[in-house]
């Protein structure tokens, strides 16, 4: 059994879902077509980080929404798959796209349509609060709830135990 620092030393890509991981999973109906969300800015850093050492961010989401596919733009997130209930053929995809293994990708997700995800890959994540399959599926519960900095949290550990996160911190640091 793999320690959770050499699953995430291992890390090449990390996807996630979107709805109940870096959104509460609350959808907010105004009066037009489109329903609002609320991200966390903390994920947003974190997905930079991620970026900037080379790790790239995909978003895989079984809804379609006008506010997933602006956040993915906001944060120059080039893989934004969305309205694909059935995710594993999406993992397959970013698989051949990267020329990665399974075993090289970490997924957040936080419900049964992120199974095969899970299951599937080098370090399978979830927010402590997602149902209790996908808890048992993981092999890290990030004790962190969904839309509150989640996937910022797996970022850092990620960027920690791959000897990153002094680079990360240090471009903080320095002065102008």
């Amino acid at each position: 059994m793999k320690s959770l620092e050499e699953r995430t030393k291992g890390i090449r890509l990390v996807c996630t879902d979107v709805d109940g991981v870096l959104t509460t999973g609350a959808l907010h109906y105004n009066d037009g077509p489109t329903h609002d969300k609320t991200f966390n800015v903390r994920d947003g850093a974190g997905i930079k980080w991620l970026q900037r050492a080379g790790i790239p961010v995909a978003f895989i989401s079984g809804l379609t929404s006008h506010a997933t596919l602006q956040r993915a733009r906001d944060l120059e997130v080039e893989d934004c798959i969305v309205g694909r209930l059935d995710k594993r053929p999406a993992l397959d995809e970013l698989c051949a796209k990267y020329r990665l293994e399974p075993q090289q990708v970490a997924h957040l997700g936080d419900d049964l349509a992120d199974l095969p995800l899970l299951t599937s890959v080098g370090l399978a994540c979830c927010p402590q609060d997602a149902v209790v399959e996908v808890k048992t599926a993981a092999h890290w519960v990030v004790q962190v709830p969904g839309g509150m900095g989640v996937l910022r949290a797996v970022a850092e550990r990620i960027l920690k135990d791959q000897g990153l996160w002094d680079g990360i911190v240090a471009a903080y640091s320095r002065q102008p």
